[in-house]
């Protein structure tokens, strides 16, 4: 097992999943992790602790998991799942928080031109993504509903939160139809 000095590259995987599982029993320290295009890495519920950065042209899951880096780059691919980033994340890439889970920054959130955030509606989950500090958004929104339970016409939905806004993302599509508000703290969706 890699330790807290130690540059993690993985560049491929082997077998024909493309995956590797980095389930933190009880937690992982190392110093960076780069991961290569076409490469999962999923990380279980504990700390994964990363003293300077996380770079991913993968395929991350997170599953509940507390990531600990200075920063998390997407330069492509995807990060799906919940848990939380302590620290900044830059996406350039595909955004999805899932089944309701919440994913946390701490630091800041830049969404490039590149980068598209997807969110899944449902009434009872909290906002998707939770930005601490500061969200440059560009890119895509994509909002999702279930089209057996759709939601009540101008009922809403808070995509995102922040704590402070720069720039607004150049194009959003809501499942239905709807329309996007930028609010103090917020991103809020208004169903039609």
């Amino acid at each position: 097992m890699p330790g807290t000095t130690n540059d993690v590259c993985i560049l491929t995987a082997n077998g024909t999943s493309g995956s590797v599982d980095a389930i933190a029993t009880p937690s992982v320290a190392v110093h960076s992790i780069q991961v290569g295009q076409g490469v999962g890495l999923a990380f279980g519920s504990e700390t994964v602790s990363i003293a300077t950065s996380l770079t991913s042209r993968g395929y991350l899951t997170l599953f509940g998991t507390t990531l600990n880096a200075t920063s998390v780059d997407m330069q492509s691919g995807t990060l799906v799942g919940g848990g939380t980033i302590e620290g900044s994340l830059t996406n350039n890439g595909y955004l999805l928080p899932t089944n309701g889970e919440t994913l946390t920054v701490t630091g800041d959130y830049t969404q490039t031109s590149g980068g598209e955030l997807s969110v899944n509606f449902a009434t009872t989950y909290p906002p998707a993504l939770v930005v601490k500090s500061n969200a440059t958004l560009s890119g895509t929104l994509s909002v999702g509903v279930n089209l057996k339970r759709p939601p009540a016409k101008g009922s809403t939905f808070t995509a995102m939160t922040f704590g402070s806004l720069n720039g607004e993302f150049t194009s959003f599509t809501v499942e239905g139809g709807g329309t996007v508000k930028y609010t103090n703290d917020s991103v809020v969706v208004t169903f039609q």
